[in-house]
């Protein structure tokens, strides 16, 4: 019972590691993406993604808008950053 328990205890934990890890990288990738010039915008976030431990499953590019969608092991996490007037706001929206 106790060893069933640890078990379950260590698998949930690993999972919020992962979701932390994969919402972290979403939000790296997205402030990267919106301040970028808008032709290296997809390759800064791949590279953010990456180097936070994330695969970058999707992106969207506005106008001062990117939406990120990036992949940490088995959690997938989104993440939304704005420029507006030249200031950059990073919002989060899950």
């Amino acid at each position: 019972m106790i060893s069933a328990t640890l078990i379950s205890l260590g698998r949930t934990t690993g999972r919020i590691i992962d979701a932390e890890q994969a919402q972290f990288a979403a939000d790296t990738a997205a402030i990267g993406c919106v301040l970028a010039n808008q032709d290296q915008s997809r390759e800064i976030a791949e590279s953010f993604a990456e180097q936070n431990y994330g695969q970058l499953l999707q992106i969207e590019i506005g106008a001062g808008r990117c939406v990120t969608v990036v992949q940490s092991r088995t959690v997938v996490r989104r993440a939304v950053a704005l420029s507006v007037r030249g200031f950059d706001l990073p919002t989060l929206q899950r």
